[in-house]
């Protein structure tokens, strides 16, 4: 009787290894596909609720969003203060970040009783690993909020 040659157990010892590479960069593109979709909502979250707070009126304040490059900021007011007690801070995921920010001062605020955005603008989120994959989100002057 014979047994396995060195041949034979390199060639699926090198089938082993190819299977579970090609299968762990799948994983890895997913996961990170995983935490865009995730940071982008999270920004989008972010806007639409501080359009409805504005909307409602939430303690005669109007509410904004400011974009920096690891989190969003929730505040209240007309203007974005760092270090204010009412802001709320939302991190984004280690794997991504806010690479395009197209509001001028980096905020976006909403108008008491119409919601319309001032200033119109996007936030381009990205994969810090693969910049090419990115999703942005708009604010349209009417306050209208979408993503591709």
């Amino acid at each position: 009787m014979r047994g396995f040659g060195a041949l034979e157990i390199l060639i699926s010892v090198s089938v082993v290894v190819l299977l579970t590479a090609v299968i762990f960069g799948a994983m890895n593109r997913f996961r990170d596909g995983q935490e865009l979709e995730l940071a982008a909502g999270e920004v989008q979250n972010a806007v639409r609720e501080a359009r409805s707070l504005t909307l409602a009126s939430e303690n005669g304040n109007q509410f904004g969003v400011h974009f920096e490059s690891s989190r969003v900021v929730l505040f209240t007011g007309s203007s974005f203060a760092e270090g204010a007690p009412q802001n709320q801070i939302r991190r984004l995921p280690e794997r991504v970040s806010i690479t395009g920010i197209n509001f001028s001062g980096s905020s976006v605020v909403f108008e008491r009783l119409t919601g319309r955005a001032s200033p119109a603008g996007s936030a381009v989120v990205s994969l810090k690993s693969d910049p090419s994959r990115l999703k942005t989100v708009y604010v349209d002057l009417s306050g209208l909020i979408y993503s591709e």
